[in-house]
């Protein structure tokens, strides 16, 4: 156990080094320190991407799924790490990399105009910065409690004491160049961990063919069940209307906002390549090298009911599948690793995390609202300590939430209802101002009156009130459906931007879609020269 230890202790030593040798760099100017200067390359953007969205929580959240479910788990995260990042990559990384903004949220002010645009660009910086990186922060960190609470018998607060001063320190010092640098080490560790535990885990049933085997005689029908390819249409847990559900509520909109609820941090990735191709080609990377790493974490987990038949039960924490495989397959050594694998996989995230929304609380809230005249001295410390009040966030989220299946399904529906507004302020000329609040807002209350408010009755002891209560795959559909129905109304109802912005914003970014009037206005006038693919991208300061 010593040595398994050392193993781990060595990692946080290599972390804390990269720290310190990032700091001169990152404390030169906010963008070294939040964009590393522009100057990332768009393979290790994406690799770094992995690192932020797969650890410890894909390890538990996914992995817990999948004892539940089987192989058909794949479908949960297709969608997610697989065809909405090539939906980024294709039809929209170059329009967002050609508009050189210090973060995506800018975006808004260029798009829109009068009290709407600055109304969202406040509430998207609000919500990202105060609610969607602290909710994820805390389940990564939560994932990292279920991990070592298993494997080496760790309360929260000392899985917390491992894991948070590390991950807050070399972020707070590197930046978040040194961010992308810990990234490709952590992969590297967690990819031979995860790895490790996966062959062993196969290995110890004897191989796939007895591993299906023993799970259709040990638990019947299910057993057999949890080989399939596709969701069963009617699976207690994952059925194929939630697959679907799922799917469309990953895929449609994205890429239109780089800063969902859903916890995707691509603004700040995107932003800090060199180029708009090397844009396209992080989401590229991302969307391979993700779905291989959750592939490696969710499916040893298939063979956990063999040996813990109670995962299955309701009401257990199925979350702990993973944790209970490392312990269980690894001798000592090969455990440390594992165990530094799955805490690369948090700090990655933890850092990742603190340093995305340290940059939009900083730039779109305290700089644009509070302080907009202050010096780059005084803006670089001001974002370290938005980092804290975000960890801090996080820190309260470890301590009140216990399934993370449950935050995930939360912040999916809550963003759902406006993802399809995400295309339309992209690919419609027409959409507005306007609009986008009643997506927004809109949104927000139909998610409220849909999934909340029947909720709410059953806990006031209503009668009947039980019956309201629909599956959350049929929820997403409906909040969708219908704030889809409200903005468009309001676009069709409303007047346009006017036509000054639109043709300013027509002239930069020369975005797809129906944009034909503006087009042909903006053409007339005076033709621009198309921009390549590697033409040099303005570096505006932030605003």
């Amino acid at each position: 156990m010593y040595f398994d230890y050392a193993v781990i202790l060595t990692y946080l030593a290599v972390m804390l080094g990269i720290g310190a040798y990032y700091r001169r760099f990152a404390g030169e100017n906010l963008d070294n320190f939040f964009l590393a200067g522009r100057s990332i390359p768009g393979w290790a953007n994406g690799i770094s991407y992995s690192a932020a969205l797969v650890s410890a929580d894909a390890a538990c959240g996914y992995g817990g799924l999948a004892t539940v479910t089987g192989a058909f788990v794949c479908w949960w995260y297709l969608s997610r790490f697989g065809l909405a990042l090539f939906v980024g990559a294709v039809l929209f990384a170059v329009f967002w990399r050609r508009m050189g903004l210090f973060t995506s949220l800018e975006f808004y002010e260029l798009r829109f105009t009068g009290p709407a645009a600055a109304l969202m660009r406040f509430w998207i910086a609000l919500r990202t910065s105060c609610i969607a990186m602290p909710a994820w922060t805390g389940v990564t960190l939560l994932a990292a409690c279920k991990i070592m609470g298993p494997v080496a018998g760790m309360s929260k607060t000392v899985t917390l004491l491992w894991v948070v001063p590390v991950s807050f320190i070399y972020v707070f010092f590197a930046g978040y160049k040194g961010v992308v640098v810990s990234n490709l080490i952590q992969m590297a560790i967690f990819t031979l961990g995860t790895l490790t535990v996966a062959l062993l885990t196969l290995a110890h049933f004897g191989g796939p063919t007895a591993l299906a085997d023993q799970l259709a005689a040990q638990l019947g029908p299910a057993g057999a069940e949890m080989t399939a390819v596709l969701p069963p249409v009617d699976h207690d847990i994952f059925p194929l209307a939630a697959a679907l559900a799922w799917l469309i509520g990953q895929t449609i909109g994205y890429g239109g906002d780089a800063a969902p609820m859903g916890g995707a941090v691509e603004g700040q990735r995107i932003l800090s390549t060199r180029t708009p191709r090397e844009a396209v080609t992080m989401y590229i990377v991302t969307a391979l090298t993700m779905f291989t790493f959750v592939l490696l974490v969710s499916l040893p987990c298939i063979a956990a009911p063999l040996l813990w038949p109670e995962l299955r039960a309701p009401g257990a924490d199925r979350e702990l599948a993973y944790g209970l495989l490392m312990k269980e397959m690894l001798p000592h050594g090969l455990l440390g690793l594992a165990v530094a694998g799955m805490l690369a996989g948090v700090m990655s995230t933890v850092s990742d995390n603190l340093n995305f929304g340290g940059q939009v609380m900083l730039s779109d809230l305290y700089q644009r609202w509070l302080a907009p005249a202050k010096s780059e001295r005084h803006y670089l410390l001001a974002g370290k300590v938005c980092m804290v009040v975000i960890l801090c966030l996080a820190l309260l989220v470890v301590y009140q939430v216990q399934l993370l299946f449950k935050v995930a399904v939360f912040m999916l529906q809550l963003s759902a209802a406006e993802l399809p507004a995400n295309w339309a302020q992209w690919w419609w000329w027409r959409f507005n101002g306007k609009a986008r609040i009643a997506a927004s807002f809109g949104g927000a209350a139909i998610f409220c009156a849909v999934v909340l408010g029947p909720e709410a009755l059953v806990w006031l002891n209503v009668r009947g009130a039980a019956s309201l209560i629909i599956p959350w795959w049929w929820q997403t559909f409906v909040v969708m459906g219908l704030t889809t129905a409200l903005w468009a109304a309001v676009a069709l109802l409303t007047e346009p931007e006017p036509q000054r912005v639109l043709d300013d914003f027509y002239r930069r970014v020369q975005p797809l879609g129906t944009w034909g009037p503006v087009r042909r206005r903006v053409e007339s006038a005076a033709p621009p020269r198309p921009l390549g693919l590697d033409a040099p991208q303005p570096a505006l300061l932030p605003t």
